[in-house]
C-alpha cells in the first residue's frame, strides 16, 4: 500500500436504518447520515476538520447493511486511537441506529466513491400485511406475477439510459448505468426480494425501476410496451415506490 507521511486515509464500512435521516449527504438544519458521523468523529477529533465521503448517497429514509465512506486525518491524531480503540470510541458516540461496523486502513489514493466498481441494492416487498418489520417492507395487495418479473429482471441487464427512470434533471454521463445483475426471488415468508448491481445509480432510480417491475408482474403495463419504451428512451409512467423498503446491501472495489 502507498502512505502519505502526514495523513491517514481511513476506510469505514457502515450499517444504519435511514428512517430517522434526510438521506446520507449532510444538510444544513435536517438530520443526516454523513452529517451525524462527522459530527460524531469531530467529537474524538476535535482538532481535525472531517470530511467524510460516502460510496453512495442514498435518499431520505434508504438504510444500508454496508456502506462504505473513508476520511483522511493526521497520522499524530490517529495514534492516540488506533484501529480497534477508533472503532469502539466511535460507536460509543454514535445514536444507536448508525453502527460502524469496520475501520480499516486505505490506500491513499482510495475514494469511496469514484474507486467503486459496482453497487448493489435490494427492495423488500411484502405480499401480506406484517406487523413486524412492517416498516422495512412494501406491503401491495395486487396479484405479483414472478415470472412477469423475472422477465423485466432481464431488459435491465447491460447498459442503457435510465433517464425516464430517474429524478435527475442533469446528468454527466447521459442517464447511462451498466446494470451487471437484476434478480428477483420469493422468499417463504411472503416477502418479494429484488436485487440489483449496477456501476452505478441516479436519483430515485431503483425506486422507478421496483415501480416499473411491481406494475408489470401485477399486469398494470405489459412487458412489451416497457420494454419498447425502454429501448427507445422514451417517457414511461411508472412510480417511485416508498424509500423505506430499499437498502444498500454492498459496494464493491
Amino acid at each position: 500500500m502507498s502512505f502519505k507521511k502526514g495523513l491517514i486515509n481511513l476506510r469505514l464500512t457502515i450499517e444504519y436504518d435511514g428512517k430517522n435521516y434526510f438521506g446520507w449527504q449532510r444538510q444544513k438544519s435536517k438530520p443526516s447520515i454523513q452529517g451525524t458521523i462527522e459530527k460524531s468523529l469531530q467529537v474524538l477529533f476535535p482538532e481535525e476538520k472531517i470530511k467524510l465521503i460516502g460510496a453512495g448517497r442514498t435518499d431520505t429514509g434508504v438504510h444500508a447493511y454496508n456502506q462504505t465512506a473513508n476520511f483522511k486525518i493526521q497520522r499524530n491524531s490517529f495514534e492516540k486511537y488506533g484501529i480497534n480503540k477508533l472503532l469502539y470510541s466511535l460507536n460509543a458516540v454514535l445514536p444507536d441506529d448508525i453502527a460502524v461496523k469496520k475501520i480499516s486502513r486505505a490506500k491513499d489514493g482510495f475514494h469511496a466513491r469514484y474507486s467503486a466498481r459496482n453497487r448493489i441494492y435490494k427492495y423488500r416487498i411484502s405480499t401480506e400485511k406484517r406487523a413486524i418489520n412492517a416498516d422495512k417492507c412494501y406491503y401491495i395487495k395486487t396479484k405479483f406475477d414472478i415470472d412477469l418479473a423475472k422477465e423485466f429482471c432481464k431488459l435491465l441487464i447491460g447498459a442503457h439510459s435510465f433517464k425516464s427512470m430517474c429524478k435527475n434533471k442533469a446528468d454527466d454521463h447521459d442517464f447511462s448505468c451498466e446494470v451487471k445483475y437484476a434478480k428477483i426471488k420469493k422468499l417463504k415468508t411472503s416477502i418479494i426480494e429484488f436485487e440489483i448491481c449496477a456501476n452505478r445509480f441516479l436519483h430515485s432510480m431503483v425506486r422507478a425501476i421496483t415501480g416499473a417491475m411491481i406494475k408489470i408482474a401485477s399486469k398494470k403495463l405489459a412487458i412489451k410496451e416497457f420494454k419498447s419504451k425502454f429501448k427507445k428512451g422514451e417517457d414511461i409512467k411508472i412510480q417511485y415506490v416508498p424509500a423505506n423498503a430499499l437498502f444498500l446491501v454492498k459496494v464493491n472495489y
